[in-house]
């Protein structure tokens, strides 16, 4: 197969720095989905954690050194690491929905929902018609409200689910979800992976096919997601597209 040009891009908070007219993602990048860095691979024998529960408590230690987590969200955070650092699917919807009515509170229309499999994303953002005082009143209103209601709860829910065994090596578990889903033979290396996705190349250089897998395909997709990322729309997906202005 050989298909458009693949772009993977960031979930969450790198959405409002790619704000643009066009609407079109047209680089790779990774969700930033924490405030804070958890513990260090190196020291766990590359893994982000020892344990859940750790990766759980890193998050509240990094906010007591910068604050910005409001309550609601930082209670989820110790409430999970009473329970072993894991999360109830009730606490990450409510993140979520307290996070898309601060959005809607400042002014801004309701982000579409972006989904693949049990996890949830930010949809692309049409700036067509908002001035750059807008624009950038949108990325700080995004940033606010991520962080103060839902950036921490979404990475630890989404490393529980997309990455119970909290490898550091992200190639690697989309490699193995890819496997795992069927996509791509047991035979398929990240090796092989990265050179598709262009991450071997030298600057500005291009991989343009044939590839392994494809981007339409929703067990591609939800194996990406898992991890913080998504497609961008010129490699063959749809997904909703956020207008913030009525």
């Amino acid at each position: 197969m050989k298909p458009k040009m693949m772009h993977v891009v960031a979930v969450g908070l790198a959405m409002a720095m790619m704000l643009s007219a066009c609407s079109m993602r047209t680089s790779a990048q990774k969700q930033e989905t924490t405030s804070s860095p958890s513990v260090s691979a190196s020291q766990t024998g590359g893994k982000i954690a020892s344990s859940l529960q750790e990766f759980a408590q890193s998050l509240l230690d990094e906010d007591a050194k910068h604050p910005s987590m409001a309550d609601e969200q930082k209670e989820t955070i110790e409430r999970a690491v009473k329970n072993n650092g894991k999360l109830t699917r009730a606490d990450y919807e409510q993140a979520w929905s307290t996070y898309r009515t601060c959005i809607t509170s400042r002014g801004w229309t309701s982000p579409p929902v972006i989904q693949h499999g049990d996890l949830y994303g930010e949809p692309q953002v049409n700036t067509k018609g908002m001035s750059k005082e807008q624009s950038d009143k949108l990325f700080d209103d995004i940033q606010d409200c991520a962080f103060k209601y839902k950036t921490n709860v979404d990475s630890l829910y989404r490393t529980q689910v997309g990455n119970p065994g909290l490898s550091s090596d992200t190639d690697q578990l989309i490699v193995d979800c890819l496997i795992k889903n069927g996509v791509v033979p047991v035979s398929f290396t990240k090796k092989q992976y990265k050179k598709e996705m262009g991450e071997d190349l030298s600057p500005g250089e291009k991989y343009v096919g044939p590839t392994s897998f494809s981007v339409s395909d929703e067990r591609v997709q939800s194996c990406f997601f898992a991890q913080g990322f998504y497609f961008n729309d010129d490699a063959g997906t749809s997904e909703p597209v956020w207008k913030p202005i009525s």
